[in-house]
């Protein structure tokens, strides 16, 4: 089994400020409010731009921070990155916090859907973007940390190095569902087939290695040695399509895309993969009811920058997102989809993530990965 050597489980804290380039005390010979230090300084500093621009100019300094005033922020369009296709949870959830982030800080805040490989592709575009502010990640438990554990091949980022944490802003449980062709009704209908060695094997779609249902399957295939064929889809979004046009006998949709299809009979709810029961499907048994208990799959979404976006930038983004969560926009859609509002800020996000890659590695370890 390969270790995941890339992974550095350390985390580090955020938002600790450093000092600036421009120390030093001005000479006591005058008070700065004086009149005459302030004709001094202003014709010091013209002179400076005499004599320095040229060679600043030609040695490429004035283009540096330090050389120039801080550009305000936002100063363009704001990219948020989703790893996953469109129509599932997490794409919800960026969409409208983008609109509730649009509003406060006055800019375009444009969803791009960046899919593949479990997340990587997405979350690796952003950790190589220029970190000012203006290219973000609507990341989520399974694309930060299910696909580093789980990945075969480097992922070629860090998730604790590569980004600074915004803040985590929601928690969603999915659903293990079946298409009513299939005749299971409830979870332990679905381990019976699965155990039943004269069927074949039962397909079950994912969003790939590292996914909540990719954990449950793997767990399943050593605890009961169950006949599962496992299925990769590129979103939430495109599994349930398949789900509800019966091309998947089962799969885990979040409550956003099935609820509607769970009242009118066209998917049956089998387990919730999460360490609860849903307020919304209270006689829906969750998958910690029958041993699972570790890691915990209920899923986090959230908001990160890349490493070494400014402080400063960093903390507009957290005040805005503060403002987007706690907002009845954000709340109702969150109620409304069997999710959870929250606002998790960046050193508590941090710790999250280092607790999840810890308990995800030790899964792993127990249950290694079963093949596509």
């Amino acid at each position: 089994m390969r270790r995941a050597s890339h992974i550095d489980m350390r985390f580090k804290s955020f938002g600790s400020g450093t000092t600036g380039p421009y120390g030093g005390d001005l000479s006591p010979s005058f008070h700065p409010s004086h009149p005459a230090m302030t004709v001094i300084t202003h014709h010091l500093q013209r002179r400076a731009a005499l004599l320095l621009g040229p060679l600043l100019l030609a040695s490429g300094l004035l283009g540096t921070p330090a050389a120039q005033a801080e550009e305000p922020w936002p100063s363009k369009e704001i990219h948020l990155v989703v790893p996953w296709a469109a129509g599932g949870p997490s794409d919800a959830f960026a969409r409208i916090l983008s609109r509730e982030l649009e509003a406060t800080l006055g800019k375009p805040v444009l969803v791009e859907n960046k899919p593949g490989a479990t997340g990587v592709i997405g979350v690796r575009h952003v950790a190589r973007s220029k970190a000012d502010g203006h290219t973000l990640l609507f990341g989520n438990t399974v694309s930060l940390v299910g696909s580093v554990v789980s990945s075969n091949e480097p992922v070629q980022f860090d998730p604790v190095k590569d980004f600074t944490p915004v803040a985590l802003v929601a928690e969603t449980a999915y659903i293990l569902s079946a298409h009513p062709s299939t005749g299971l009704k409830r979870y332990q209908d679905f381990l019976a087939r699965i155990k039943d060695r004269n069927q074949p094997p039962l397909a079950v779609g994912s969003t790939g290695n590292g996914a909540t249902s990719d954990i449950l399957y793997d767990w399943l295939i050593h605890k009961h040695q169950a006949n599962l064929t496992k299925v990769a889809f590129k979103g939430t979004g495109p599994l349930v399509a398949d789900l509800i046009a019966g091309h998947l006998p089962v799969g885990t949709a979040g409550l956003s895309l099935a609820a509607a299809q769970y009242k009118e009979g066209k998917l049956t709810p089998l387990v919730v993969v999460g360490k609860n029961r849903l307020p919304e499907l209270p006689e829906v048994p969750a998958v910690t009811e029958f041993g699972l208990n570790e890691p915990d799959l209920t899923v986090w979404d959230g908001l990160f920058a890349p490493a070494g976006t400014p402080p400063a930038v960093v903390a507009a983004l957290t005040a805005a997102v503060h403002k987007a969560v706690q907002g009845a926009a954000f709340k109702d859609f969150a109620q409304k989809n069997g999710s959870s509002a929250v606002f998790i800020p960046a050193d508590k996000a941090a710790a999250r993530l280092h607790k999840d890659l810890v308990e995800r590695q030790r899964f792993k370890t127990q249950y290694p990965a079963a093949p596509y």
